[in-house]
């Protein structure tokens, strides 16, 4: 239901990423996709997010920890 990008991760949702088109399906689906906006800014790629919501790390956190199963990877 919710795929969070952070850290690195970010990377997947920005313009040129190998895995864009596939972000882009899952959000046709209606999985929401939370992406760490100070981790977009940290690797400068704040103007370059192609699929997902810039979010805060308050945002995420709330997300991970309500939900009743989470996946790391």
């Amino acid at each position: 239901k919710t795929l969070v990008l952070y850290n690195t991760g970010v990377r997947l949702a920005v313009a040129g990423s190998p895995v864009l088109d596939d972000l882009r399906k899952l959000a046709a689906d209606g999985v929401e996709i939370l992406v760490c906006g100070t981790c977009l800014g940290y690797f400068e790629l704040k103007d370059h997010l192609a699929v997902g919501i810039i979010s805060n790390m308050y945002s995420i956190a709330e997300t991970l920890l309500g939900d009743g199963k989470v996946l790391t990877i």
